[in-house]
């Protein structure tokens, strides 16, 4: 386990394959994108970024299905399933863009469609895991890459429909 440290959370304890995954340049871009957009220009304090804002998911993530194993054992919550969870948490907005002002306006000017970023994210967990060979990993740390490459996807998507949003809608 690599250990960050963390304004928030404090001492953030990551398994070793989430930080294989956090070392890939698909999953470095999000330290170049604001959680929050602009919004900083208003909150000089919230100037976080996606990066931060995802291994912090993927730690609380980790709390929670730590938490549900000892105080449910009836759920049989497995270690692949729990690395899965965390996975999922971890990568579930590599496919959110940033969220510039001038972005968002050409957009609703074009009255385009765009894919929801759950969507971008799985496609970006796909990239991610073929150009950086994490599928090799990911079997080195027992996950089933059909079954649990699944389970994370589903996670990832929420329950989301597989629809173009309007950008009107957002």
């Amino acid at each position: 386990e690599k250990i960050f440290n963390d304004p928030i959370h404090g001492h953030m304890e990551l398994h070793p394959l989430l930080v294989k995954i956090i070392d890939t340049p698909q999953f470095q871009r999000l330290r170049h994108i604001k959680q929050l957009g602009t919004k900083y220009l208003v909150y000089p304090g919230a100037t976080h970024t996606r990066f931060e804002h995802s291994l912090g998911v993927a730690h609380l993530a980790g709390c929670l299905i730590k938490s549900l194993q000892e105080k449910q054992p009836e759920l049989n919550i497995t270690e692949q399933d729990s690395l899965c969870v965390r996975i999922a948490a971890l990568c579930h907005d590599m496919g959110e863009e940033h969220k510039h002002a001038c972005a968002y306006l050409l957009r609703k000017s074009l009255n385009k469609s765009f894919m929801k970023h759950e969507k971008a994210s799985v496609d970006m967990f796909h990239c991610m895991r073929k150009k950086n060979g994490l599928d090799k990993e990911m079997k080195d740390y027992g996950l089933n890459l059909d079954e649990d490459i699944t389970f994370i996807e589903e996670l990832i998507l929420k329950g989301q429909k597989d629809e173009p949003v309007k950008i009107d809608s957002i």
